[in-house]
């Protein structure tokens, strides 16, 4: 007797089909599982032996071979073991003929014959649903609420393995509906803007930052608010949209990670990661756990440096390319990178009333851990001091993140209209979102010219100058933009602080 089903085998964030095959002919009785498994799914057998035994049904003393199809694809994880389970039972005659050949099984046994969660069960969900001959994904019960909406596929929670056979028998109904915990959208809590005293300049680059995407670095002593600053971000960025929502929980479930997929992602990784653990390698880094939300790296020059020196293809490119001997995928790492650092490591170069113990030579090392090709990646450089306790006990009536929040997603939305996020813009795109008129445009390259911008500096102070315009809900990018935009984006004591 022969059967056939399906599964999916997970490379990197994607998961790829896998039929099932099962074939029980006479023989030397044992269980064979070709197809490159991996040591998790050679050792299913044994868990399907007991599973089944445990269910009531013995295995028969006759030669049982399963093969995992394509052959010359690695199969990784314990999530073959229902859909093997399934197979064995339709070859012996125990569920219907057929029953199987339209549905992607998932889920592992335990020696009870219970169905555990596995990884990437939402990467299976989007495999089934873009494949035609699928129309039932058969998954655990208990990684249901991990799932984003669905609404064309039929999706079957299974409990455990006495319930799955019951199912194709028909002696029971399982379909699931779409969980409503996942069916809206949600704006992340984070801390307030209002809770930040002074620091104008520091906020408009923030709000800029947030309605554009752009990529900003703060610098400034101790105490004065960066780390605060940044974890306001999130609760500036408008709630993602359904499309957004399913990446950001299939990189959750990949990681196995508890966590409510409808808000943005904020990581803040320590200085002592890894290049692995930030980048990614056989799992999602950092860099892709943060994907649609804010990646926070304080302390940015205490990074390893060839870390650091990664990340310049990463935010050019919103993506990560792993390739190992054996092993080669790409994971999506579109985010808002925000990072904050000391003028020096003592922190008080260049603060008035404070003296630096740092020499000369311990300021220029810790300096020269930032390249200036790093640098030149981030759109918006701002530089911050420390506001006195009086002037910070007497400020009132701070602006809410709420305010800012709307500001910035009435922004997104013309942004939305034209297609691209303004951090997305290049060339013919760039220059027809501007719409501006002759003599500003004079003036940008004029001033460009006498700074000496490179040309991707240039491109980036026109971004961050549209998004600006975004902000005021203008057609076209004036002088008055450009102007505003150079302020956080080429603060002058930013440079001073941030380039050696």
């Amino acid at each position: 007797m022969r059967s056939l089903t399906f599964s999916s085998t997970l490379i990197g964030i994607e998961a790829h089909l896998v039929g099932v095959e099962v074939v029980v002919s006479n023989g030397l009785p044992g269980l064979t599982v070709v197809g490159l498994p991996d040591a998790a799914v050679s050792e299913a057998g044994a868990r399907v032996r007991s599973a089944l035994k445990l269910t009531g049904v013995n295995l028969p003393p006759r030669r049982m071979v399963v093969n995992l199809a394509p052959a010359d694809l690695r199969k990784t994880g314990s999530g073959f073991d229902l859909a093997l389970a399934l197979g064995l039972l339709e070859a012996m005659g125990e569920i219907p003929q057929g029953i199987l050949q339209d549905c992607l099984v998932v889920g592992e046994l335990s020696l009870a014959g219970e169905v555990r969660g596995v990884r990437g069960v939402v990467c299976s969900l989007t495999l089934a649903r873009r494949t035609e001959r699928i129309s039932r994904i058969l998954l655990p019960a208990c990684q249901i609420g991990e799932l984003p909406q669905w609404s064309d596929i039929e999706v079957v929670p299974i409990e455990n393995l006495e319930q799955a056979m019951r199912y194709c028998r028909g002696e029971v109904a399982l379909e699931s509906t779409p969980s409503s915990v996942m069916s809206s959208p949600k704006t992340a809590v984070s801390n307030d803007l209002r809770d930040v005293r002074g620091q104008a300049l520091a906020k408009l680059g923030l709000e800029i930052a947030a309605a554009g995407g752009h990529h900003l670095a703060l610098s400034g002593p101790p105490g004065c608010g960066k780390s605060l600053l940044a974890s306001c971000l999130p609760g500036l960025l408008p709630p993602m949209t359904e499309w957004e929502v399913a990446e950001v929980a299939a990189i959750a479930s990949v990681c196995q990670e508890r966590t409510d997929s409808r808000v943005r992602p904020f990581r803040a990784p320590g200085n002592g990661i890894s290049s692995a653990a930030l980048l990614g390698g056989h799992q999602p880094g950092e860099v892709t756990r943060a994907h649609r939300g804010v990646l926070f790296l304080d302390e940015f020059p205490e990074f390893r440096r060839d870390s650091l020196e990664a990340l310049r293809v990463v935010l050019e490119e919103g993506q990560v390319k792993i390739s190992r001997a054996r092993f080669r995928t790409i994971y999506p790492a579109h985010f808002t990178l925000v990072c904050a650092m000391n003028p020096c490591p003592c922190g008080r170069f260049g603060v008035a009333g404070e003296i630096c113990i740092c020499t000369p030579n311990q300021v220029q090392r810790y300096r020269s851990k930032l390249s200036g090709p790093l640098l030149d990646r981030f759109d918006l450089l701002v530089s911050l001091t420390r506001v006195p306790l009086v002037e910070s006990s007497e400020v009132e009536a701070e602006e809410s993140s709420e305010a800012v929040a709307q500001r910035v997603s009435d922004a997104r939305k013309l942004q939305a209209d034209r297609g691209f996020l303004n951090r997305d813009l290049r060339g013919p795109n760039l220059l027809q979102a501007l719409g501006w008129k002759n003599q500003d445009r004079t003036f940008a390259y004029q001033l460009a010219e006498n700074s000496r911008l490179s040309m991707r500096a240039f491109e980036k102070w026109l971004r961050v100058a549209r998004t600006v315009a975004d902000l005021k809900q203008a057609e076209s990018v004036s002088r008055r933009e450009l102007l505003i935009a150079r302020s956080v984006r080429f603060s002058v004591d930013a440079e001073e602080s941030l380039v050696s």
